[in-house]
């Protein structure tokens, strides 16, 4: 090889060297951009995470608030409701307390809140109506939904005579007291047989055409 190829081949070896260098600059400033970027980007989405926490924290506060104060309001409405009940009963019973009639049946005594409990299970009746062969167990509901119909004719009657023996032998009438009813409770009861009491005024309007003998 010549003196002069051997200058030209140098020359374009420095050059590309050159060349190589001003490449990795230029990457080298890529790079660096490229990790500024990704730099930015973890911050504004570590802000992010920080804001959709902040945001899930105070959600969470709302709902406890919310659920706090619904829980709140559920017992205010369970003592009214309580209070109502129990408002109810004591009117019903003071009026069967002073004639004890009920189906066109007069009854010798009112026993308020007949109840029995045990190891085997516990159920009360808010009026029974007594006399020699017959009692009558009259319920007193401040809401009354058409299920407890059925329950009261299906399940509550049969407690009734399993707990309460001594009354084997005697006709058994049903009954229902309550300041209203609904046409879904007024069919349920004919449907079995139970009577209704619904305070009228100062008296009392008893539904009870069709008792049935239980």
């Amino acid at each position: 090889m010549t003196y002069e190829e051997l200058k030209n081949l140098a020359e374009s070896l420095i050059e590309s060297g050159k060349e190589t260098t001003l490449q990795m600059k230029e990457t080298d400033r890529r790079m660096e951009k490229s990790r500024e970027e990704i730099d930015r980007i973890i911050k504004e989405n570590a802000l992010s995470i920080k804001e959709t926490d902040r945001i899930v924290k105070e959600n969470a506060l709302s709902i406890k608030e919310t659920d706090r104060m619904i829980k709140k309001l559920s017992k205010q409405m369970g003592g009214i409701d309580d209070n109502q009940g129990n408002h109810a009963e004591q009117y019903f019973q003071n009026i069967f307390a002073e004639k004890p009639i009920f189906g066109g049946i007069k009854y010798d005594e009112m026993v308020p809140n007949l109840s029995h409990k045990d190891k085997d299970g516990e159920i009360e009746f808010d009026i029974a109506l007594v006399n020699g062969d017959s009692v009558a167990l009259i319920e007193v509901k401040n809401r009354i939904h058409p299920k407890f119909v059925k329950e009261l004719a299906e399940e509550r009657i049969k407690k009734f005579r399993e707990y309460f023996p001594k009354y084997s032998k005697y006709k058994t009438r049903l009954g229902i007291a309550g300041f209203s009813f609904s046409k879904k409770v007024t069919e349920e009861a004919r449907k079995y047989g139970i009577g209704l009491i619904r305070q009228v005024g100062d008296s009392l309007e008893i539904s009870a055409g069709r008792l049935k003998v239980y």
